[in-house]
């Protein structure tokens, strides 16, 4: 079965982080996070002030895109800050695409993956089409990146998706490109999905 680490920081979007996590695992799909400098060495204190337990309080440097089949990055404009102002977070994302692997960003975390093309040796992985919440559209549109006011848009290996409101959409998508369409249907039924899904 596919494999899948998704980060969390402080600010990370509690809705984002959880509903990836809980989808996913329904799929089969073996999941783990991991920290991203956490003021906290055990937990992230989320955007509405949950705290969070990640499998590993802190993303381990040696961490190679091999390990898994997907990275996961949460949105939450502080928790999307972190992302953007770690190195192995930026490699990391490089290193996945570069190794055709999936990244899936969900609200303010495609600042991350925006990042990770305009800093040092990102500039070998292509922009793609991609969304995000509309509170940072003006600065990934300004990169030079095609945007779309989809809920979710997948483009080169890239998942991209709006917001919390949207998060259920962005983890089915994910299982979907990583399991196929009969398996995202095999767990949508059981969840009561709206069917606009």
């Amino acid at each position: 079965m596919p494999s899948a680490l998704i980060l969390i920081a402080d600010g990370t979007e509690e809705i984002e982080f959880v509903t990836p996590y809980d989808v996913l695992t329904r799929a089969g799909i073996t999941v783990r996070s991991a920290g991203v400098n956490l003021k906290n060495e055990q937990f992230a204190v989320c955007s509405r002030n949950v705290k969070i337990l990640p499998d590993a309080p802190s993303l381990d440097e040696k961490l190679r895109a091999e390990e898994f089949d997907a990275l996961i990055l949460p949105g939450g404009a502080p928790g999307a800050k972190a992302f953007c102002d770690s190195k192995t977070v930026l490699q990391l994302l490089r290193d996945f695409r570069e190794k055709g692997k999936l990244v899936g960003c969900i609200c303010a975390g495609t600042t991350a993956l925006v990042k990770s093309v305009e800093t040092e040796g990102g500039e070998r992985n292509k922009r793609v089409k991609v969304t995000s919440h509309p509170s940072v559209k003006e600065g990934i549109v300004g990169k030079g990146w095609d945007y779309s006011e989809e809920r979710v848009v997948v483009d080169g290996g890239v998942v991209t998706s709006r917001g919390p409101g949207t998060a259920m959409l962005f983890a089915l998508t994910i299982v979907e490109q990583l399991c196929g369409k009969e398996k995202r249907e095999e767990i949508t039924g059981p969840m009561i999905c709206a069917e606009t899904l």
